[in-house]
């Protein structure tokens, strides 16, 4: 491994973030890395499944340390996660999960990267798209004028009604971690706030991409038990997410506001938009598919 692809796995091993799931470098090499996770009762749910969560952040992080690989950072470079897309094939209980991505296209300011996620014995648990932007400024310096912020359409919180079990829907394990809290899960809509913390972080004073994959994730499925009413013994699980990213969430709490759009017998679509709480300024957008096989 080069020095500066060796640099670049320490970095990412150190963020805050990456550092408090443990995440582990095994392969970096020119537009193909492969990172492990160590499986802990701290990202799992209960029953030792790790949390999709946890997969997503696993993608996600991938994909940036694929894009990285070919560039040389200078300082006056923006960079982030615009669009992370993934379907959960498998869960992985009580075990660790590697994640292997490779460049697919390289373009001038975009680069995309798949993403495979299997367990130690090869077993397919996700598989994911990462689209990563790096741009150096220095290049086009009028890009700085050319930004625009939507203010948020946002569903209707006029009532703080909670289905029973909400609060305990968010206390253990991993969503526990990131401190996650309700303050609206009732017929068909969820507002879920998360706190920023240096452990969220990413390099710099804003919230991980993954960590914001992980609130719409539990935002979005919190809103479909919302119809059904929580019953653990019904099986339920993420099929899939799709993340857009629009701005950091810098150095604020945030909140994620879900609305279930449709259902179809087991197959709830779910949208979600995330704001900083004080600023109000859009920091993702989501979708998130969500099965619960009811059986009464």
């Amino acid at each position: 491994m080069s020095d500066h692809l060796q640099s670049l796995a320490t970095r990412f091993e150190q963020l805050p973030y990456n550092a408090s799931l443990g995440i582990q470098m095994e392969s970096v090499e020119p537009d193909r890395v492969r990172v492990r996770i160590p499986f802990k009762d701290e990202i799992s749910n209960p029953g030792r499944a790790l949390h999709g969560g946890v997969i997503a952040s696993a993608i996600d992080i991938a994909g940036a340390l694929s894009a990285w690989t070919g560039f040389e950072p200078r300082p006056d470079m923006e960079s982030g996660t615009l669009d992370l897309s993934l379907n959960y094939l498998a869960a992985a209980i009580g075990e660790d999960i590697l994640a292997t991505a490779e460049v697919l296209r390289r373009g001038r300011e975009l680069v995309y990267s798949d993403v495979d996620v299997r367990n130690a014995a090869g077993k397919r648990i996700a598989k994911g798209l990462v689209s990563y932007r790096i741009f150096d400024l220095a290049t086009a310096p009028q890009a700085r004028s050319r930004c625009y912020r939507a203010t948020p359409l946002l569903p209707s919180a006029a009532s703080a009604q909670r289905i029973r079990g909400a609060n305990a829907f968010v206390s253990l394990g991993f969503i526990a971690q990131l401190g996650i809290g309700v303050t609206q899960a009732h017929d068909g809509q969820a507002v879920l706030h998360m706190p920023f913390t240096r452990q969220h972080a990413d390099d710099g004073n804003a919230i991980h991409e993954g960590a914001l994959a992980a609130l719409i994730d539990t935002t979005g499925a919190l809103a479909s038990w919302s119809i059904v009413g929580l019953n653990m013994s019904y099986k339920a699980s993420t099929v899939g997410i799709h993340v857009n990213y629009h701005a950091a969430a810098a150095g604020e709490a945030v909140v994620a506001h879900a609305r279930t759009l449709s259902r179809n017998n087991e197959i709830f679509l779910n949208r979600v938009t995330v704001s900083g709480r004080d600023s109000g300024t859009i920091v993702a957008s989501g979708s998130v598919t969500y099965r619960i096989v009811v059986t009464d």
